[in-house]
Protein backbone atom coordinates (compact mmCIF):
# COMPACT_ATOMS: atom_id res chain seq x y z
CA UNK A 1 0.00 0.00 0.00
CA UNK A 2 3.08 2.18 0.47
CA UNK A 3 3.55 2.81 -3.09
CA UNK A 4 0.33 3.57 -4.21
CA UNK A 5 -0.42 7.59 -4.56
CA UNK A 6 -3.23 7.35 -2.58
CA UNK A 7 -1.37 6.26 0.50
CA UNK A 8 0.66 9.36 0.39
CA UNK A 9 -1.94 11.87 0.12
CA UNK A 10 -4.44 10.38 2.46
CA UNK A 11 -1.29 10.16 5.03
CA UNK A 12 -0.30 13.64 4.03
CA UNK A 13 -4.19 14.85 4.24
CA UNK A 14 -4.72 13.45 8.15
CA UNK A 15 -1.27 14.73 9.14
CA UNK A 16 -2.22 17.92 7.76
CA UNK A 17 -4.92 18.35 10.19
CA UNK A 18 -3.39 17.18 13.38
CA UNK A 19 -0.80 19.61 12.77
CA UNK A 20 -3.86 22.35 12.30
CA UNK A 21 -5.02 20.94 15.64
CA UNK A 22 -2.00 21.29 17.34
CA UNK A 23 -1.73 24.76 15.79
CA UNK A 24 1.57 23.89 14.32
CA UNK A 25 2.31 26.96 11.87
CA UNK A 26 3.46 24.06 8.93
CA UNK A 27 -0.05 23.38 8.64
CA UNK A 28 -1.17 26.61 6.69
CA UNK A 29 1.52 26.13 3.99
CA UNK A 30 0.29 22.71 3.16
CA UNK A 31 -2.53 22.73 0.77
CA UNK A 32 -3.91 19.69 -0.52
CA UNK A 33 -6.57 20.95 -3.19
CA UNK A 34 -4.58 20.27 -6.59
CA UNK A 35 -3.87 16.57 -4.53
CA UNK A 36 -7.39 15.99 -3.38
CA UNK A 37 -8.56 16.38 -7.03
CA UNK A 38 -5.78 14.13 -8.48
CA UNK A 39 -6.84 11.63 -5.81
CA UNK A 40 -10.94 11.46 -7.01
CA UNK A 41 -10.22 11.72 -10.28
CA UNK A 42 -7.24 9.44 -10.53
CA UNK A 43 -9.39 6.71 -8.67
CA UNK A 44 -12.20 7.02 -11.47
CA UNK A 45 -9.56 7.02 -14.32
CA UNK A 46 -8.82 3.52 -12.13
CA UNK A 47 -11.61 2.13 -12.17
CA UNK A 48 -12.24 2.89 -15.66
CA UNK A 49 -9.18 0.98 -16.82
CA UNK A 50 -9.51 -1.90 -14.65
CA UNK A 51 -13.20 -2.50 -15.84
CA UNK A 52 -12.63 -1.79 -19.15
CA UNK A 53 -9.39 -2.23 -20.07
CA UNK A 54 -8.32 -4.98 -18.01
CA UNK A 55 -11.95 -6.35 -17.53
CA UNK A 56 -11.14 -6.90 -13.83
CA UNK A 57 -14.33 -6.43 -11.26
CA UNK A 58 -14.67 -5.93 -7.59
CA UNK A 59 -17.55 -6.37 -5.29
CA UNK A 60 -19.84 -3.28 -5.64
CA UNK A 61 -19.59 -2.76 -1.62
CA UNK A 62 -15.49 -2.57 -2.04
CA UNK A 63 -16.17 -0.18 -5.68
CA UNK A 64 -18.15 2.07 -3.00
CA UNK A 65 -15.65 1.98 0.06
CA UNK A 66 -13.02 3.13 -1.98
CA UNK A 67 -15.46 6.16 -3.86
CA UNK A 68 -15.90 6.94 -0.30
CA UNK A 69 -12.34 7.21 0.81
CA UNK A 70 -11.04 8.84 -2.46
CA UNK A 71 -13.61 11.49 -2.71
CA UNK A 72 -13.52 12.47 1.88
CA UNK A 73 -10.48 14.87 1.18
CA UNK A 74 -12.22 16.77 -1.52
CA UNK A 75 -15.95 16.79 -0.13
CA UNK A 76 -13.81 18.15 3.52
CA UNK A 77 -11.62 20.85 1.51
CA UNK A 78 -15.18 21.91 0.25
CA UNK A 79 -17.33 21.49 2.88
CA UNK A 80 -14.85 23.58 5.27
CA UNK A 81 -14.35 26.14 3.06
CA UNK A 82 -10.92 25.31 2.51
CA UNK A 83 -10.93 25.83 -1.26
CA UNK A 84 -7.87 27.70 -2.35
CA UNK A 85 -4.76 27.58 -4.26
CA UNK A 86 -2.31 29.24 -2.32
CA UNK A 87 0.49 26.79 -1.89
CA UNK A 88 -1.81 24.03 -3.29
CA UNK A 89 0.88 23.32 -6.03
CA UNK A 90 3.64 23.64 -4.12
CA UNK A 91 2.25 20.54 -2.01
CA UNK A 92 1.83 19.01 -5.16
CA UNK A 93 5.42 19.40 -6.76
CA UNK A 94 6.97 18.76 -3.00
CA UNK A 95 4.79 15.33 -2.38
CA UNK A 96 4.88 13.83 -6.23
CA UNK A 97 8.78 14.54 -6.26
CA UNK A 98 9.35 13.16 -3.01
CA UNK A 99 6.93 10.34 -4.06
CA UNK A 100 8.86 9.32 -7.70
CA UNK A 101 12.72 9.46 -6.11
CA UNK A 102 10.97 7.01 -3.03
CA UNK A 103 9.55 4.64 -6.00
CA UNK A 104 13.45 4.92 -7.57
CA UNK A 105 14.69 3.93 -4.58
CA UNK A 106 12.97 1.00 -4.11
CA UNK A 107 13.14 -0.04 -7.78
CA UNK A 108 9.84 0.48 -9.74
CA UNK A 109 7.94 3.40 -11.24
CA UNK A 110 4.60 5.03 -11.45
CA UNK A 111 3.04 2.71 -14.64
CA UNK A 112 4.50 -0.86 -13.00
CA UNK A 113 2.80 0.55 -9.42
CA UNK A 114 -0.75 0.99 -11.05
CA UNK A 115 -0.53 -2.06 -13.81
CA UNK A 116 0.55 -4.54 -11.95
CA UNK A 117 -1.37 -6.58 -10.38
CA UNK A 118 0.33 -8.65 -7.68
CA UNK A 119 -1.07 -7.50 -4.09
CA UNK A 120 -3.85 -6.12 -5.37
CA UNK A 121 -7.04 -6.41 -2.88
CA UNK A 122 -10.14 -6.94 -4.89
CA UNK A 123 -12.64 -7.23 -2.09
CA UNK A 124 -13.75 -6.42 1.03
CA UNK A 125 -13.61 -10.09 1.91
CA UNK A 126 -9.45 -10.09 1.16
CA UNK A 127 -9.49 -6.72 3.55
CA UNK A 128 -10.94 -8.53 6.59
CA UNK A 129 -8.86 -11.73 5.59
CA UNK A 130 -5.76 -9.83 6.08
CA UNK A 131 -6.40 -8.47 9.34
CA UNK A 132 -7.94 -12.07 10.55
CA UNK A 133 -11.28 -10.86 11.00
Amino acid sequence: MDEYFTSWILTLFILKYILQYLNFDISNYINLYYLSVILLYGYIIFIIIDMNIKDKEHNIHFYILNGVIHALPLMILCLSGGIRTKYAFETFFALSITYVIYLTCKGTDIVTVYTDDRGRIRGIDEIMGKFNI
